[in-house]
């Protein structure tokens, strides 16, 4: 990557184990598709109150790349290694669509005609 992994926890303290995690995955993503320009994770914990504790965390992943922006929002688990490990999953889905689009493996839709496809016209001398 151009740019270093940036990683941001908001209202949590972050682990040197969560930090690793979402560099291992990072790392992989950077192995399959080779020319992210930059990663930035956003991991948020939910307003904690004296009777709650855990998830549902929300996980931000911003990637970078020479042709396009993909942003993955909001996935949410009770456990956030399992919501980073699926945010990282929905990333490289999305990677695989835009590497299909650079390749143009993607299908373009045809112009479609009139609502219905084409309709028989007859006269209107109809006797009744």
């Amino acid at each position: 990557m151009q740019r270093p992994l940036q990683i941001t926890s908001r209202d949590f303290e972050l682990t040197d184990a969560i930090r690793t995690t979402i560099e291992q995955h990072a790392a992989a993503l950077e192995q399959y598709f080779g020319r992210l320009t930059g990663c930035h994770v956003v991991l948020e914990a939910p307003a904690v109150h004296h009777h709650r504790r855990g998830g549902p965390f929300k996980v931000r992943i911003d990637l970078r790349t020479p042709q396009a922006e993909i942003s993955i929002n909001k996935q949410h688990a009770e456990d956030l290694p399992v919501a980073i490990r699926e945010a990282f999953d929905a990333a490289r889905r999305r990677l695989e669509d835009h590497l299909r689009e650079l390749r143009r493996d993607v299908k373009s839709r045809a112009p479609r005609g009139p609502a219905g496809g084409e309709e028989e016209i007859t006269g209107g001398d109809e006797e009744g």
